[in-house]
């Protein structure tokens, strides 16, 4: 006769005594080297009762069927909505293998009482990735390195006569980790920098002897006027999707480089290519695109002032090997504690957002469960007290 279940335990929190196997779900072929180095850091992970670590990376096509018996996904670039939560009974974290959410129904997890969660960039060298490959791609605008392909093929020395990257003014758009990061490289290559963001931050938290111009609110698109080079570090929300548009790009200076290692959903796509053709943007040079894998005969990708790559910023061996620990990490830990051991988020407040175990969990206003009022931060007590 199975142990009856505890009164106020969260879905699945018996695993360990009813289940042989924890199964950790990668949805998607993508990012091949996130599957992999996540499966060899769980073989160093000690499972807790007669249970079993079972990992499975399967195709996109195939998530619907694996994710029935899974305990924790990895959505990749897969959509994870309400319909594929309904199949997953047994899900308790839905975990991102870096930063972006926007294809994870936030509101569907928490209704379900699943953890959603991410990665934070700063700690696991995928922010100091995405920013080399910023300055990767602003050098590769710059250096127009489709003409220096050509004119290798034709045999052409000398030319084309490019653009210097010292003394020209760059404007980054997102203050986040990753701004940060490509600004401090910058520095290095003696630009002028600025930056604008959602919001203004306030003044204390600015680096006046790091930055030149300081902080601007996004909606000042003024402060891109003068800029050579625009790079886009944002968030991709709702609220700034199609953002790169005709207005944008008209605040830009014309035949100014526009570098994006954010998200492709930014690209208004029509006006982009309309700005390249007409050459009001100088450049293009992109990480992402506005679909996933992008064709490469489509016009703007195959365009002569134009040049993507296979999203790939933070796609490094030091950030890779850091965040497929963290992912087996947080497994094993889920796994031996049905109340998520150190990542425990009981009774926290909607407003509240912090960060436990090195990942951070992003729908903090799960209902708490029986017995468990007001937030928890001394995960120490929260375990004694969340016990039956």
């Amino acid at each position: 006769m199975p142990p009856k279940k505890k009164r106020g335990l969260p879905p699945g929190a018996l695993h360990h005594v009813e289940r042989k196997h924890f199964k950790v779900l990668f949805c998607g072929e993508e990012f091949p080297a996130g599957a992999e180095e996540t499966r060899k850091a769980l073989e160093k992970h000690d499972a807790v009762g007669n249970c079993e670590f079972r990992f499975v990376a399967c195709a996109r096509e195939q998530v619907a069927t694996e994710i029935v018996d899974a305990d924790v996904a990895v959505p990749l670039m897969t959509k994870i909505d309400e319909t594929l939560l309904a199949k997953a009974p047994i899900l308790k974290l839905v975990l991102q293998f870096g930063v972006g959410l926007e294809g994870v129904d936030e509101e569907a997890c928490t209704k379900r009482g699943i953890l959603l969660a991410r990665i934070p960039s700063e700690k696991t060298g995928n922010a100091d990735s995405t920013a080399e490959m910023a300055v990767f791609l602003l050098l590769a605008g710059l250096r127009r390195v489709n003409q220096l392909a050509k004119s290798l093929t034709d045999r052409r020395l000398g030319e084309p006569i490019t653009v210097q990257l010292k003394g020209k003014t760059v404007t980054i758009v997102g203050w986040g980790h990753i701004g940060k990061e490509v600004a401090r490289r910058l520095r290095a290559f003696g630009c002028k920098l600025q930056a604008v963001r959602k919001s203004e931050w306030p003044k204390e938290e600015w680096d006046f002897l790091l930055y030149d111009e300081g902080v601007r609110p996004l909606d000042e698109l003024k402060w891109i006027k003068n800029s050579d080079a625009v790079v886009l570090c944002c968030n991709q929300t709702k609220e700034n999707m199609g953002m790169i548009n005709d207005d944008f790009i008209g605040h830009m200076k014309p035949g100014a480089v526009l570098v994006n290692i954010a998200r492709g959903g930014l690209f208004n796509r029509e006006h982009v290519l309309r700005a390249l053709d007409d050459g009001r943007l100088g450049y293009l040079a992109s990480d992402v695109a506005w679909q996933e894998p992008v064709d490469p005969t489509d016009p703007l990708v195959a365009h002569e002032r134009a040049y993507f790559t296979p999203h790939v910023g933070g796609v490094t061996d030091m950030s890779y090997q850091t965040m497929g620990a963290i992912v087996a990490k947080a497994c094993a830990s889920l796994q031996a504690d049905p109340w998520m051991g150190e990542t425990c988020v009981v009774g926290i407040s909607p407003e509240l957002r912090y960060m436990v175990n090195e990942i951070m969990i992003v729908n903090a206003n799960l209902p708490a469960f029986p017995g468990v009022t007001g937030p928890c931060v001394d995960f120490e007590q929260c375990r004694k007290r969340c016990r039956c």
